[in-house]
């Protein structure tokens, strides 16, 4: 298993980790947790405009707001399978 290194505290961090042990920042891997809010947004737009252009078959709308969500989330996986992110508060009181 590979280390990683905190970049708030220099602290050497096993991959799979989900918190610090040096400074409690939490370790976060993969997708950011707003690419799904996107990838939803992107979809109900997709379904609503498909439903509008194939009025008289209305469920379209729905199958292509389906395979939006399941192909972003898929490609999304795949852009951020590597990622790491350290988040850590800083409290100055």
């Amino acid at each position: 298993m590979s280390e990683l290194t905190c970049p708030h505290c220099h602290n050497s961090v096993p991959r799979g980790a989900t918190v610090c042990s040096g400074c409690q920042a939490e370790v976060e891997y993969g997708s950011p947790q707003a690419m799904f809010i996107i990838i939803l947004i992107i979809a109900a737009a997709a379904g609503i405009k498909v439903g509008i252009w194939f009025s008289s078959a209305s469920w379209l709308g729905w199958v292509v707001a389906v395979a939006v969500v399941i192909g972003g989330m898929v490609v999304s996986g795949r852009l951020f399978k590597d990622r790491v992110n350290f988040k850590r508060v800083y409290k100055t009181r």
